[in-house]
């Protein structure tokens, strides 16, 4: 197969019959591998047999185990409302509050959880509130960021109706 370069007025080349050579080559493979679709479409069936055993035992979303969680929570109401103030960084607290110990939470999943309950709060917001008030969270490599005592008191304090500065 013949090419043909060209100069262009932008003052780059142009290689003419390069687009034709390379398509004939997918053809070429796709025509080559034509008899091991067949293989690979019996493999995923083989596969789906032994999916539901590994999908069976897996966990819950985590979003739906921390709504579950604050459902069982004997203050439900008031970290819901709580969380409607303009305080970030309990917006950021009282997931990690209703979590602990059981779920990790991110900053993703504490966006969800407050947009569920109809309250804007974008993920970067909850890092910079986490990372800014040093002492209420901890980053812990395996679970995530965990809620410290501080940050216990913290949440407890603002359900209570006393006021702490942050």
């Amino acid at each position: 197969m013949a090419f043909k370069a060209s100069r262009a007025k932008s003052g780059l080349f142009e290689i003419h019959g390069l687009e034709a050579f390379i398509e004939k080559k997918f053809a070429e493979l796709k025509k080559a591998f034509g008899g091991a679709k067949a293989a690979l479409k019996k493999a995923p069936k083989a596969a789906r047999k032994a999916a539901p055993a590994k999908k069976a035992p897996a966990a819950k979303d985590p979003l739906a185990q921390l709504l579950s969680s604050l459902d069982k929570h004997p203050k439900k109401a008031a970290l819901i409302k709580a969380g409607k103030q303009k305080d970030q960084l309990l917006r950021s607290l009282i997931p990690l509050y209703v979590g602990r110990g059981t779920i990790e939470v991110s900053s993703g999943l504490t966006s969800k959880f407050w947009a569920k309950h109809g309250v804007s709060y974008a993920a970067p917001n909850v890092a910079k509130a986490l990372r800014e008030h040093v002492g209420y969270a901890r980053r812990t490599g395996k679970g995530g960021p965990q809620i410290t005592p501080n940050g216990i008191k913290y949440v407890e304090q603002a359900l209570s109706g006393k006021s702490k500065a942050a």
